[in-house]
């Protein structure tokens, strides 16, 4: 799934909703983009810069075409996020 400025917009804004409202993060956002990898972990595990930083969590695009999944900066390669979820986030 390629993703677009839009689509990375929306998943940021949905994403955060999801934590200000309590609900689980990954359900909401897998059910909005099926078929992308979305996988979380604390920030601290995350030593790269990220795409976009939050509230409640880092964006990082991953590129997850290889066997071994790898940060990317570019959004023309990223196949899959990856929150680096901040201290105390739901």
């Amino acid at each position: 799934m390629r993703l677009t400025d839009e689509d990375l917009a929306t998943l940021f804004d949905l994403g955060r909703n999801a934590c200000r409202s309590g609900e689980g993060i990954l359900p909401v956002l897998r059910a909005r983009f099926p078929g992308l990898a979305i996988t979380q972990c604390p920030a601290a595990d995350v030593s790269d810069a990220p795409f976009r930083a939050g509230e409640y969590f880092d964006l990082h695009l991953l590129d997850t075409r290889d066997h071994c999944w790898r940060v990317t900066s570019d959004a023309l390669t990223a196949t899959g996020l990856l929150l680096a979820m901040h201290r105390g986030a739901p």
